[in-house]
């Protein structure tokens, strides 16, 4: 079947930013686009016509830095984002409820916990964990998914104590005589997370719900940011094969907890970067260099503003990230890493010029995710090593008031889209989920708003127009995974990615963007998503 689609506003984002009438698929394939005459000269008894009725039809989304495996796993948790959740006794009711449906001994869990927006603007205490219950081990994980807090249970039988040395790169919380409170700390807490493992039916069952939703919202490719480790990649690969999960995947090699042991593992193997097909593909190799920007935990160059002594958490010396990275780089890896912090960044850039001076490649496309504070300084540095951010314009609404007060001025420089597009350093957009929401509706409103919850504008020379931030969602994050040649935008030859929105995008009112519905997602040339029949 030939597919004519004919009376829409067909986004390509092509070089010329065209905005097409029509668009012809076959099989999996985009065959032709142009204006309603030129495409319905190829009808013949194999063609379905569609009218698309003026609405929009641009490529499907590529989100180049979201957690599915986290994403998914959470629908089977108790969420703190749900709306009745608004206080520590509303949460300790609904843990209640789970672990009288849970089996004792088996973990109780609970995600997306922001003390800011709870009515006691705190962590639950170990003691109100205890409350739920002492027969099953119980964490409760922040939004940004580098804190937790958890039971006695679970202390106990990862045989923490008052006298137990807090780890590198994290910090167990303590009360004043030093007794331990059940609060962990990023490497602490990822250390705890990997213990809290989910089994592989619930893996299964969690793909399924987390495809589906993805696909709804229209996302046709993934950057999956890893979480879990090598175990899960061979999930990802294995669900992917069966078509558990429907969205292209570009997988990063790393872990939440022991993502070093597992990039030196790499080094010693035979594969590197590009390794899979169009459907699965091996990505670069993952680090994490600091902390959470929501925390607030990321590693600064100065103090936080709301605090003169805080400079934030590293988890590595310059030395360890040169040994790990260069290695890598010299195997045909892509590298990447998680940071957040201008110093977090700067350390980053300092290993990729190294292993860039001592054995040059073509077109590396080394990445970092996040890279919060990105100051004019290192935004140079990024363009002449050709480094690739993925910035996530949605924290700006979800955390942006704390950052003003956490990091004041610098704010300003937190995912600064528009110094990205004038000094022309190819950023692709990632949403983080399950840390914010996974809709690119509203990160597209966020980088043309960068306005925040409570309406403040965070720097507003840094927003892009629509069509950039259009870009920066689709054709970039091609790029940034080397697949620019075959998806992204809507062109002859390139797989047919598409997705319909149930309106027009480039005429709606900024704010009612993030109210815009995705009516299908078509992936390889098949509709996997649709509001209706067509």
């Amino acid at each position: 079947m030939t597919y004519l689609m004919i009376n829409g506003e067909v986004i390509t984002v092509n070089a010329s930013n065209e905005v097409a009438q029509a668009v012809a698929i076959s099989k999996n394939k985009i065959v032709a686009v142009g204006d309603n005459e030129k495409i319905l000269e190829l009808k013949d008894r194999n063609t379905k016509v569609i009218d698309l009725g003026g609405r929009t039809l641009m490529p499907g989304f590529i989100d180049s830095h979201i957690h599915i495996t986290l994403h998914g796993t959470n629908e089977l948790s108790v969420s703190c984002k749900d709306e009745r959740i608004n206080s520590i006794k509303d949460l300790i009711g609904a843990m209640k409820e789970q672990a009288s449906k849970t089996q004792t001994g088996k973990w109780i869990r609970a995600w997306g916990y922001n003390e800011s927006k709870f009515k006691e603007k705190r962590f639950p205490t170990k003691e109100e964990l205890d409350s739920v219950s002492t027969e099953h081990p119980i964490i409760l994980t922040r939004t940004c998914n580098h804190i937790s807090v958890v039971n006695s249970r679970v202390l106990e039988e990862a045989g923490l104590t008052g006298i137990t040395p807090d780890p590198a790169g994290g910090r167990l919380g303590r009360e004043e005589n030093g007794k331990l409170n059940g609060l962990l700390i990023e490497s602490a807490h990822m250390d705890m997370f990997a213990k809290a493992s989910f089994s592989n039916e619930e893996m299964k069952e969690a793909h399924t719900i987390a495809s589906k939703q993805f696909a709804e919202k229209g996302i046709t490719s993934i950057h999956e940011a890893s979480g879990f480790g090598l175990q899960n990649i061979r999930q990802l690969q294995t669900h992917s094969k069966e078509g558990i999960i429907k969205q292209r995947l570009y997988v990063m090699i790393g872990a939440l907890n022991g993502a070093d042991k597992i990039v030196r593992s790499m080094n010693k193997s035979a594969i590197f970067t590009g390794l899979g097909d169009d459907k699965y593909r091996i990505g670069p190799v993952k680090l994490f260099l600091d902390g959470s920007s929501s925390g607030p935990t990321i590693w600064t160059r100065d103090p936080y503003t709301s605090d003169a002594d805080e400079y934030g958490v590293q988890y590595y010396e310059q030395e360890e990230v040169d040994e790990i990275f260069i290695p890598a780089h010299k195997n045909g890896w892509q590298i990447t890493a998680h940071a957040q912090g201008d110093a977090a960044i700067d350390m980053l850039l300092n290993t990729i010029e190294k292993a860039n001076n001592l054995h040059p490649r073509p077109d590396a496309r080394h990445r970092i995710e996040h890279a919060g504070i990105a100051s004019p300084d290192l935004i140079q540095r990024m363009k002449e090593q050709n480094v690739i951010p993925t910035p996530n314009p949605a924290f700006l609404y979800e955390f942006g008031d704390g950052y003003a007060i956490n990091y004041g001025e610098r704010t300003s420089n937190m995912y600064p889209l528009n110094d990205y597009l004038e000094e022309d350093v190819p950023a692709a957009f990632g949403s983080d989920c399950p840390v914010t929401t996974y809709s690119p509706m509203r990160g597209i409103h966020a980088a043309l708003t960068r306005m925040t919850q409570s309406g403040q504008v965070l720097g507003k020379e840094k927003t892009v127009s629509l069509m950039d931030a259009i870009r920066m969602y689709t054709l970039n994050g091609a790029y940034a995974s080397f697949e620019e040649d075959i998806k992204g935008s809507i062109e002859i030859g390139k797989l047919a990615d598409l997705i319909l929105l149930d309106s027009s995008l480039l005429s709606a009112d900024v704010d009612d963007i993030p109210e815009i519905k995705v009516e299908w997602t078509m992936i390889d040339g098949e509709v996997v998503y649709s509001r209706k029949v067509y």
